[in-house]
């Protein structure tokens, strides 16, 4: 076995066949793509990478695993620590750029079968065996048993999300991520092929749902993160064509690193390149929680200033999805029914208007009556 020094777990520990998937070309990529995109330059800490969290979900997911008694370990340790490995440069911050409306999940699967991933499986794995990895870690069941596996994994409180929450708050100094992760793992059984948590587990799971809610407002819908995250996408709209991103040889050359150089180094993106890395980024004007007052005020404020002036900027996550259960004295019940504070849980919603600080004080008239 092969350690891997980690600060959440301690070690991480591989074997052969996981050692040799890490040591692929398309595994290691993944160093070089943050976890949080250019989250980094607002909390200058989360340098963390989808690297150190595939190991995170191959360990969080074999403690589920063996915690349910379940068989097939292997299989899941594999697609626990395969899940990320299609993910674009800074991560989710610029799958909007992918070709044909795909999503990372459809290249994770390309990265498996169409490159040496797929030649080191079948070393060990048969064709079937496989395809049925690539089901379980892009959350695409084939049966009632499949989803069940594919649920410890891509869950409501599969390992990928155990994992990043922790992994995150961790990286970005914050404490909202963290929760009672041995007590919820602990507190899982499954009825059928549904994962429940037993009722002993409640306040932990509430804690889990909390810190997400948290994580979500605070760090992954902070204002300058999502701002720097829309120039950044901007920027890598020049630099690539979406056909770019269909030869999977030419994908997996792009991180980044490269992404980075080619704003340091050309005169032609020097004004992206203040915007993003020197601290020039467009400046909040708005951020609502009421799509009425956002709506009104992106109408007037077009009628003020030029278009390429300003940025819009829309989000909306549902923390609690209504499909928790939780095992009671009286039976299966949603985690809602038993928990008020769960069921108090509403959908963040954020609308923000940017705009650039040249216009900044042509707008204070506007200012002063919102």
């Amino acid at each position: 076995m092969k350690e891997f020094s980690d600060p959440l777990y301690g070690f991480v520990k591989l074997n052969p066949l996981e050692l040799s998937l890490v040591d692929s070309l398309p595994f290691q990529r993944l160093r070089y793509i943050k976890q949080l995109g250019v989250a980094y330059l607002v909390f200058p800490s989360a340098q963390h990478t989808r690297f150190e969290h595939s190991l995170g979900v191959l360990y969080t997911t074999d403690r589920i695993a063996k915690n349910l008694g379940l068989k097939e370990i292997k299989l899941l340790r594999l697609a626990g620590l395969l899940h990320d490995v299609g993910h674009p440069p800074f991560s989710h911050t610029t799958e909007v750029l992918l070709p044909d409306e795909k999503t990372h999940e459809d290249f994770t699967e390309r990265v498996i079968r169409e490159t040496e991933i797929y030649d080191i499986l079948r070393k060990e794995l048969s064709s079937e065996d496989i395809d049925r990895l690539i089901r379980i870690t892009l959350g695409k069941p084939k049966d009632e048993g499949e989803r069940l596996l594919s649920d410890i994994i891509t869950g409501e409180f599969g390992s990928d999300r155990l994992d990043y929450l922790r992994r995150d708050a961790y990286f970005c100094g914050v404490s909202y991520g963290f929760f009672d992760y041995e007590r919820l793992i602990n507190t899982l059984s499954y009825e059928g092929n549904t994962l429940v948590v037993d009722e002993s587990g409640l306040r932990a799971l509430e804690n889990f749902l909390i810190s997400r809610y948290f994580m979500y407002v605070q760090v992954y819908f902070h204002k300058v993160v999502r701002i720097l995250s829309i120039h950044l996408i901007e920027f890598i709209k020049k630099l690539f064509k979406r056909e770019d991103f269909k030869d999977i040889r030419n994908y997996l050359r792009i991180n980044d690193a490269n992404v980075i150089a080619k704003i340091f180094e050309k005169e032609e993106y020097r004004e992206d390149f203040y915007r993003i890395f020197g601290r020039k980024h467009f400046k909040t004007f708005l951020s609502t929680s009421d799509k009425g007052i956002y709506e009104e005020v992106k109408k007037e404020i077009l009628k003020s200033i030029p278009h390429d002036k300003v940025r819009f900027d829309e989000v909306k996550k549902d923390v609690y999805s209504g499909n928790i259960y939780v095992r009671t004295g009286k039976g299966i019940v949603k985690a809602h029914e038993v928990s008020s504070l769960i069921a108090s849980l509403k959908p963040i919603e954020v609308y923000r208007i940017y705009v650039d600080r040249s216009v900044w004080k042509d707008l204070e008239y506007m200012q002063k009556t919102l």
